[in-house]
């Protein structure tokens, strides 16, 4: 009936890892994409519009004025009193002394001049207040 083969087969046992290096690669692809967009996101500021667009070079320090007031340099939380010696010791090491300054729209205008002040105190050299490019009005045309 059946006939038994006196040898023996060799079993297959190594493992196809083409479908993990595969999904490995996707994943890797997901990371690099989404992990710019984590770091800007972290803190919810709406900026004030332009007409004009100015570009400022890369590697500047960031402070960050939410609606509620809070202040965050980089992105840690930090309050008015304590921003100076952290601002001048990034200020001391930076190369060329610019402080960017993202408020949003409804921060009251007296904490962005505190910031400012606190920014200049500190040893910055240029200050810029960053704006969203919105397009020109009808009256301006």
């Amino acid at each position: 009936m059946f006939s038994l083969n006196t040898k023996k087969a060799k079993l297959f046992s190594e493992i196809n890892i083409t479908p993990l290096t595969d999904v490995a690669l996707v994943l890797l692809i997901i990371f690099m994409i989404t992990a710019p967009m984590l770091i800007q996101s972290g803190i919810n500021v709406k900026l004030p519009g332009s007409v004009s667009n100015d570009v400022t070079p890369e590697k500047n320090i960031i402070l960050n004025i939410t609606a509620d007031g809070k202040v965050y340099l980089g992105n840690q939380e930090i309050s008015l009193k304590d921003l100076s010696l952290p601002l001048a010791a990034l200020l001391a090491v930076s190369q060329n002394k610019i402080v960017i300054i993202n408020a949003d729209t409804s921060v009251k205008h007296g904490i962005v001049i505190s910031v400012m002040d606190l920014a200049r105190q500190a040893g910055a050299v240029k200050l810029f207040e960053s704006t969203e490019h919105t397009p020109q009005p009808d009256w301006k045309k």
